[in-house]
């Protein structure tokens, strides 16, 4: 059942199934703490509070639903209450809308024993004060309200005033992090606050609440008719203000939901209007976008590649490609691994199809750690070859930090398959490195002193390049011709380019030009002291069997 993909008509009678099973069987949105009604026409209604099983009129403290839903694995507790004790499971499960969306919701199956003994008795005590605690609705550093009275307050509006057309707005700031790093905490925290007052000033002043939904994401609920695009773009201007001092500034960007439908769960709203946000994520000169159709075909297509993805990878239509790094006469040291999606269909789905989709939605530590096996299995396999000699570069996403051991797992698949480390290199972005610090330096560190070569891929497309080779060791310097060609002044980017070039071989570093297209880009490169290439004027990425003939 974990996270099984059903239509809402299939879990409503896998429920009705289960009814005769547990004492209650229900399915729940721990986001907005009520039960669902499923018809089976497809459409899903919001019925009471999930919370009414205690005769309560508060949410439950520790709630192990909200946790299921969060972590999508399966959760189970005991609550005391009066003279029996409710055993609850706890089942994260998806449904698919008939629009073509994707709702996570969670279904809960009860069983009700007899008393409880006195270890119940003090997990009830432990509840009642958690309870307490969690009475307090609004976010401790902004003052606005906390993600989950949002949720609660924003349905409430909307059902208790059928008459009024709501907006949802979420807001995000641009590389928060990266901010964060640069000024420290308590100036980050200082701009969120005022952020939160910003917003919080729109939304009240149309009738309407707000929410520091987590970090530096804010969500907006007010009626339609208060809206105003010029009230948002007032706000990430003055935003923009706190912080302008012609290095850094801060940018927040908007995506505008208009609720169609009263019932649409809240948590999808936010999704909308967070895809709409999405659209201009990476455009500084953009401050608002508005969900529609075609965002919305997006999004389909998004979870068309989230949800076939497990099955993609352990069908093996995932495969590894290796793009030739030479020396100037194209002869080839190494290669960097690279992937490509080869649908059963023989469709080709390049990366810059799904690597993004793969990285917002938690799961490209699971591609990386398959094509590094991969890259470690061809490195053994070129033992006692003319490729011998030869490395292999991988990339590292910066989600893969967070998401698994990225030093264990490289050993332990380069002892795995008896290849020497110093083979196989690593190669991440600046902007992964920098955007935690405290996380990337000591990895990176652990990595090198094993013998793993780190490369820094796309430099000087950062914001700190120059502070980054200062205060973290690396090995290698991968720099993009995009630099070139990216902008209308090519003479002085040639001559910054040339520094970096110098500088890196005085600091003992290599550097590799990639991108490399023309004879005239190899010829002006190696003017200025660059000696190993990488581009399609040499060779395109090829599948691994083919790059033997290269």
């Amino acid at each position: 059942m974990i996270n099984k993909e059903y239509t809402v008509s299939e879990m409503k009678k896998l429920l009705d199934s289960m009814a005769g099973m547990y004492d209650l069987a229900r399915i729940v949105d721990p986001i907005e703490c009520r039960i669902l009604k499923l018809s089976e026409d497809g459409t899903i209604g919001m019925s009471e509070s999930c919370y009414g099983i205690w005769n309560s009129d508060q949410k439950c403290a520790n709630c192990s639903s909200a946790v299921a839903c969060k972590t999508g694995c399966h959760q189970e507790k005991s609550e005391r209450f009066k003279d029996n004790v409710y055993h609850i499971q706890s089942n994260p499960v998806k449904m698919k809308l008939t629009d073509g969306g994707v709702y996570n919701a969670v279904v809960e199956l009860v069983s009700i024993g007899g008393a409880g003994d006195e270890a119940n008795d003090r997990e009830a005590e432990n509840v009642d004060g958690a309870a307490a605690r969690y009475r307090v609705l609004h976010d401790p550093l902004t003052g606005t309200l906390n993600a989950e009275v949002f949720h609660e307050t924003a349905r409430e509006l909307i059902v208790n005033d059928p008459g009024t057309s709501w907006t949802l707005i979420t807001g995000d700031i641009m590389e928060f992090r990266l901010f964060s790093s640069l000024f420290g905490v308590e100036k980050a925290n200082e701009a969120l606050k005022i952020a939160g007052e910003l917003l919080e000033a729109i939304a009240s002043g149309s009738g309407g609440i707000c929410s520091r939904l987590y970090r530096d994401k804010y969500a907006i609920l007010i009626p339609s008719e208060g809206y105003s695009e010029d009230a948002l773009k007032d706000a990430a201007g003055k935003l923009r203000s706190f912080v302008y001092n012609g290095i850094y500034t801060l940018y927040i960007h908007f995506g505008v939901y208009e609720v169609k439908n009263p019932s649409t769960p809240i948590s999808v709203m936010c999704d909308r209007a967070n895809m709409a946000l999405r659209t201009i994520h990476r455009d500084a000169d953009a401050v608002v976008a508005y969900f529609n159709d075609e965002i919305m075909k997006k999004g389909i297509f998004e979870q068309e590649i989230i949800s076939g993805f497990d099955e993609a990878l352990a069908g093996g239509q995932f495969k590894m490609y290796l793009q030739p790094l030479t020396f100037k006469d194209g002869t080839p040291f190494g290669a960097e691994a690279l992937v490509r999606w080869i649908h059963t269909d023989g469709a080709v789905i390049s990366p810059a199809v799904f690597i993004g989709i793969l990285e917002s939605a938690g799961l490209i530590h699971k591609l990386d750690s398959y094509i590094w096996g991969q890259a470690v299995k061809q490195l053994a396999a070129w033992k006692n070859t003319a490729c011998e000699g030869l490395t292999i570069s991988v990339n590292m996403s910066p989600k893969d930090f967070y998401s698994i051991d990225i030093y264990e797992t490289l050993t332990g698949l380069t002892a795995k398959y008896g290849v020497d480390n110093s083979k196989l290199r690593i190669e991440i972005t600046e902007g992964a490195i920098i955007d935690r610090p405290e996380v990337s330096y000591p990895v990176i560190s652990k990595l090198r002193s094993a013998g793993f070569a780190v490369e820094i891929d796309d430099f000087g497309k950062g914001q700190s390049s120059l502070s980054l080779l200062k205060d973290i060791q690396v090995d290698i310097l991968k720099i993009d011709m995009g630099f070139l060609r990216e902008t209308e002044n090519v003479i002085r980017s040639q001559i910054i380019l040339r520094s970096v070039i110098t500088m890196a071989n005085e600091l003992g570093l290599q550097v590799i030009a990639e991108g490399v297209e023309t004879e005239r880009q190899l010829e002006s490169l190696s003017c200025m002291g660059c000696s190993r290439f990488q581009g399609y004027y040499f060779s395109r990425p090829v599948p691994a069997e083919d790059f033997l003939q290269k």
